[in-house]
């Protein structure tokens, strides 16, 4: 483990501060203190000092942020520092290629899914070890108090991890023929949904819809799931009307992009439709957001099974399906 001295760090660095956090949370970096904060943010580690405090401690590196190498050593000759004998760098160096690592793990871990057994595939505690190294994205709320198993990463996937593994023990038994996810950002967690779908159909077609290619590693993975295909730029204005078994939204999420985008090509599906984050109160400002969008479709279709995944229930992400039969 790498014990750091932050320099500089502020709160509204929030890639950063994922960063630094998962960092922690895999046991690879511990932060031993923060120095040349901004006194009136919010504190980040709970490690704050002063700077000749900060240097009287055991630490390997001092990681700046928002100033250059020669700046950080200047202040340093200022408090009589002894410089020659101290690491620094910025984020990247002490990131170096982990990132590039968890990618190529992401991968390997998508051959697993595809050869796996049935049995491994239903097995929950399998099933959240592999989702768990392929890792999820480090939101503060999950993050600041890591679950054992779980790799954090920025490439991760943006879900909660129970809710997610649970949600894939029950997309798995799915058969299907024609997919749309609408909103897929890095790819993280479509490649894991369209490898499910895929292991029960090869002739499947999941449609990965987005405004921008944000996609990380879709040559890769598109090697080992064919059925895979890039519609971007596009939104679910494009595909209107079209008839699809499996359609996941999690765009757009305003009130009214979300009642679009059901309207578009959610209440086409044959066998499923899912909602990401339909208790995202966050959203909340934006027209009642997805959770008001959530409600109202639950009533729209009482008739219907429906089935929530929440580890926080009524107040934080989860997921919502609308099973048509």
């Amino acid at each position: 483990m790498k014990r750091i001295i932050t320099w500089g760090l502020s709160y509204s660095d929030y890639d950063s501060q994922r960063e630094l956090f998962s960092l922690t949370a895999d046991g690879d970096v511990e932060v031993v203190a923060e120095v040349k904060f901004i006194p009136s943010e919010e504190e980040i580690f709970g490690r704050r000092s002063s700077v000749e405090g900060a240097f009287n401690q055991p630490h390997d590196m001092v990681v700046y942020f928002g100033v250059d190498e020669a700046e950080v050593r200047a202040e340093l000759e200022k408090f009589g520092i002894p410089i020659e004998k101290e690491v620094l760098g910025d984020l990247g160096s002490l990131i170096g290629d982990r990132n590039s690592k968890i990618l190529s793990d992401q991968v390997k871990v998508i051959k697993d899914l595809l050869e796996a057994s049935d049995s491994q595939i239903a097995d929950r505690e399998w099933l959240f070890n592999k989702l768990g190294e392929y890792g999820f994205f480090p939101f503060f709320k999950l993050v600041k108090k890591p679950q054992t198993g779980v790799r954090y990463s920025t490439c991760g996937i943006l879900q909660v991890p129970d809710e997610f593994v649970d949600f894939c023990l029950y997309l798995s038994k799915l058969e299907c023929q024609k997919a749309i996810e609408v909103g897929v950002y890095k790819g993280s967690s479509s490649y894991v949904m369209a490898a499910l779908l895929y292991r029960n159909n090869p002739d499947l077609v999941y449609e990965m819809v987005d405004i921008e290619d944000g996609l990380v590693n879709y040559d890769e993975i598109s090697k080992l799931i064919p059925a895979i295909r890039k519609r971007i730029p596009s939104t679910s204005a494009d595909f209107i009307g079209q008839e699809y078994d499996y359609c996941f939204i999690d765009a757009d999420h305003s009130y009214g992009a979300v009642m679009e985008d059901y309207r578009n090509v959610g209440q086409y599906a044959t066998k499923m439709t899912v909602f990401h984050d339909v208790f995202g109160h966050e959203y909340d400002e934006l027209d009642g957001g997805t959770v008001r969008g959530w409600r109202e479709l639950k009533e729209l279709n009482k008739d219907k099974e429906i089935i929530e995944f929440s580890k926080f229930p009524d107040k934080w992400m989860g997921l919502g399906v609308i099973k048509w039969t």
